[in-house]
């Protein structure tokens, strides 16, 4: 059975939003989210810094047909598995979110006692730790050797015994050397977030980001999401997204590649409805069946996120899956 809607139905399609955050405040430290605390890469983020709840997301999303969606850890500083813990408690059971990604140092030596209790959630389905530092526009690695470390490699052994992702932000040239790690480790799930940063301001940013890109394409265990484009153009123009993002779709294929929204953040470059306007442009001469797999069908998969026959959107409305 499909997930998703024909388009000779003249309905919405429906939608996995692969990427989103969610915070509270008072709930957690949020270094990066106090008051004093520094803009970001992408710029001035004081919009940012206030609570953004799933009532907040959910309304965001209202019309866009988003069925579904993967919570990503948003640096929150608190303890062990507290922030899926606080997802779980706010959320219930509902589909947004459907699947959460958490965060955890995974060199820590305590490591498999910790990924334990993170999967007392029943949504955990992977980590994310990454190495995009807060130093001009695209950061300095904050540890560039991690990937090189025993522990950090133990630590990704315990991730594929419980079948669990590895999600990760890096730059441009650390994307081959994340290529050898998903080489190490073919069982592991390997998703890169945010298109791998493709960074442009020098002739070896695009080097580097293009050189990562066919090397991470060639592991099959490896999956890309399309966002966080702001790199590219704030505002997602199509004339600047289509060469990076069909390469790396020509590279990876649909079956390994994911929209996602990056919300709240990327909401201060491009709204959703213009991301999605912008990508359809540029995947165009896809299939529908294609277009599906980088909407949804990917995300599903990756994250293993059940969809039942009908599905109720972020708006509220019911939507029944076309088989």
């Amino acid at each position: 059975m499909g997930l998703f809607f024909g388009w000779k139905e003249g309905l919405v399609r429906q939608r996995i939003d692969a990427h989103h955050h969610l915070w509270q405040l008072v709930r957690f430290p949020y270094a990066w989210l106090a008051p004093g605390s520094p803009p970001r890469p992408f710029g001035d983020h004081t919009a940012l810094k206030e609570d953004y709840l799933v009532a907040d997301y959910a309304r965001d999303m209202a019309g866009i047909g988003v069925v579904a969606s993967v919570f990503v850890e948003a640096s929150a500083g608190g303890p062990g598995a507290s922030e899926l813990e606080w997802v779980d408690a706010v959320t219930g059971d509902r589909s947004l979110p459907a699947a959460s990604v958490g965060y955890a140092d995974l060199r820590r030596p305590d490591i498999g006692v910790v990924l334990s209790t993170f999967q007392n959630s029943p949504r955990m389905r992977g980590i994310r730790m990454s190495w995009l530092g807060t130093s001009g526009r695209g950061g300095a690695s904050q540890s560039p050797d991690v990937m090189l470390a025993p522990e950090f490699l133990h630590g990704l052994s315990e991730l594929t015994r419980r079948e669990l992702a590895f999600d990760t932000l890096v730059v441009p040239r650390q994307l081959s050397q994340l290529a050898s790690v998903a080489r190490a480790n073919p069982e592991l799930q390997i998703v890169i977030n945010h298109l791998g940063t493709p960074l442009r301001e020098t002739i070896e940013d695009i080097a580097q980001w293009t050189e990562g890109m066919h090397d991470c394409a060639k592991c099959a265990n490896m999956s890309i999401k399309l966002s966080g484009l702001w790199v590219l153009d704030r505002g997602w123009a199509a004339e600047h997204i289509a060469a990076p993002v069909r390469m790396v779709v020509d590279l990876f294929g649909p079956h390994r590649c994911m929209w996602a929204t990056n919300y709240p953040v990327e909401k201060l470059m491009c709204p959703v409805a213009d991301q999605i306007r912008n990508l359809d442009a540029v995947l165009d001469d896809l299939s529908e069946d294609e277009k599906d797999t980088i909407f949804g069908r990917t995300a599903a998969r990756i994250y293993r996120i059940p969809l039942p026959d009908e599905t109720i959107a972020v708006d509220g409305s019911r939507r029944t899956v076309a088989s």
